[in-house]
């Protein structure tokens, strides 16, 4: 079954109250962190939260953990915690990856495991952008790709904006999608400020998005209602392809309402489809 991947809420591991966040939560994946969020002197605490969660929370809500950088201890003790104890998530979100070397030794030990986990990795530096071809290609449990903005910025030095990010946005998305791979949007900081995030989301939408990480539960409505194909879209979306398979044989060619499709234009329609599919599916609302 296909996942729902339209919002990500990160959660703090180190939180209190952890399983409530997780169980309330209308974001699709929730995602706990261990990285940033979390201080240094609350790691160890953290990972002991992910240890006492209920086991059945995890058959009930898709959940993801953000390990601390592979390059660094802290991320070599929260792996190591996690396959200790069979802690084993949805997705693993692998922080400021610059080489398909840390992809290719991260699956060298969790297969160690007989454990398989999807993988996503967040580009987040200007070596992990420069890097990018040689990440992608390391494909074996590698899912999709997210763009950190923030630290992009603070290396960059600009300050953090869309305008800015345009360009990078798009070449993460251009290197996901060429391989086949999801791409992830970085969060919006501008809290209690939906005209920002709306079109935060638009412009990633724009570039073949699927989804956002939200910092605040009150950002997971706006998320999941702007990647939601519209009742609209879906019936635009099933004529495009009635219309393709009316065709015919000798041609992979139509019209539309004054608009002439091709096979392209049936590749999108489809994705659209499979996106309200997956809705049904999770007993969430389709359009």
């Amino acid at each position: 079954m296909d996942i729902l991947t339209r919002s990500w809420l990160c959660v703090p591991a180190s939180q209190k109250h952890i399983e409530r966040t997780i169980i309330e939560s209308s974001a699709d994946i929730v995602l706990l962190d261990l990285e940033d969020s979390v201080p240094m002197y609350k790691k160890q605490f953290a990972r002991e939260q992910l240890l006492a969660l209920d086991h059945s929370i995890h058959n009930r809500r898709n959940l993801a953990i953000r390990v601390n950088a592979l390059t660094k201890p802290e991320g070599i003790r929260d792996l190591v915690f996690l396959l200790d104890h069979n802690i084993i998530p949805e997705y693993l979100i692998i922080p400021k990856v610059e080489s398909a070397g840390e992809l290719r030794v991260l699956n060298e030990l969790i297969s160690a495991t007989g454990q398989r986990v999807k993988t996503f990795a967040i580009i987040e530096t200007l070596k992990g952008l420069r890097c990018i071809d040689s990440i992608i290609n390391e494909r074996t449990n590698l899912r999709g790709l997210i763009l950190g903005s923030a630290d992009l910025s603070s290396e960059i030095n600009f300050k953090i904006a869309e305008r800015a990010l345009t360009h990078i946005k798009c070449d993460i998305a251009i290197a996901a999608l060429s391989m086949g791979l999801m791409v992830i949007d970085s969060p919006c900081f501008k809290l209690n400020n939906e005209k920002a995030l709306r079109t935060e989301i638009e412009t990633a939408k724009e570039f073949g998005y699927s989804g956002k990480i939200a910092i605040h539960p009150a950002q997971v409505e706006l998320i999941n209602k702007l990647f939601t194909p519209t009742a609209i879209e879906l019936k635009k979306a099933r004529a495009i392809i009635k219309c393709l398979e009316a065709a015919g044989p000798t041609t992979a060619i139509s019209t539309l309402d004054g608009e002439m499709l091709g096979p392209p234009f049936e590749i999108m329609a489809r994705r659209l489809l499979k996106i309200n599919e997956s809705l049904s599916r999770t007993n969430r609302k389709p359009a």
